[in-house]
């Protein structure tokens, strides 16, 4: 049974579906935090079998997040997908498989990632906190979604949200003057802290950036007693990430509809 979460007595059982896939259960615990139960730019769902919840989900514009369970049935989120008309979902391969099995569209997928690495003993004074419009301007030059997809207010607005309530990090990297790079800690649960939007600019890669950005992340999660996970855009980023101390633990999947 899928139902809305709708008060705190449901809370126990969403917290738990949320373990069931890290990187994105977090990401979910994450926007609840942060929206609550009101905020009709957030919605939560919980799937259950009877008394078993089996996965989390969450809606934010067109885009659905799940956190399931292996044997989750992916029939009532389907049906959740028609009726809210999701063009986005992101969960584990297995469930996205079965969704597309069930309502077609196009599909992408790589790596989640867990650190394996040693404790991060570098001082990064290169890096500092991130200024919301310096990144989105650092993200543009970096990545043709942000300069196609996304405007400034639509991006800024869930994360300053989450920014003014201590709920995600968001740093900037600078060389020879200038902000090249950045990097955020997008989530946290009580297990992890999960990196992403580790970019630099067109001109300064291949210089070891991305991966002095990610090292910084890694020891900013390992000092507060987390550990730090992430998912791959690519099978290719993973290697990269590997150099840094990640192993590959899974795979995600994202369904466009």
């Amino acid at each position: 049974m899928l139902i809305p979460l709708t008060g705190f007595r449901q809370i126990p059982a969403f917290y738990r579906a949320c373990t069931y896939e890290r990187v994105f259960g977090s990401k979910i615990l994450t926007a609840l935090h942060a929206y609550g139960l009101c905020d009709p730019r957030a919605r939560f769902w919980l799937l259950t079998d009877g008394e078993t919840p089996t996965a989390a989900l969450y809606l934010s514009g067109s885009v659905l997040v799940i956190s399931a369970a292996g044997d989750a049935d992916p029939a009532p989120i389907a049906d959740l997908i028609r009726t809210e008309s999701v063009h986005e979902a992101d969960t584990n391969w297995d469930q996205c498989a079965a969704l597309q099995q069930m309502l077609g569209g196009t599909t992408d997928s790589s790596y989640y990632m867990v650190y394996r690495g040693s404790r991060v003993e570098e001082t990064f004074d290169d890096i500092s906190t991130g200024d919301l419009e310096t990144v989105f301007g650092v993200l543009q030059r970096s990545h043709e979604y942000y300069r196609t997809h996304l405007t400034f207010d639509r991006w800024s607005d869930d994360l300053r949200q989450k920014l003014e309530r201590g709920l995600m990090e968001l740093y900037q990297l600078e060389a020879d003057g200038e902000i090249v790079g950045t990097g955020c800690i997008v989530s946290e649960d009580d297990e992890c802290g999960v990196i992403a939007a580790v970019a630099v600019v067109p001109e300064f890669r291949h210089r070891g950036l991305g991966s002095r950005m990610s090292r910084f992340l890694v020891k900013r999660i390992l000092e507060k007693g987390k550990t730090p996970r992430l998912i791959s855009g690519y099978d290719e980023v993973a290697e990269l990430y590997r150099q840094v101390g990640f192993e590959t633990c899974g795979r995600w999947g994202e369904l466009y509809l």
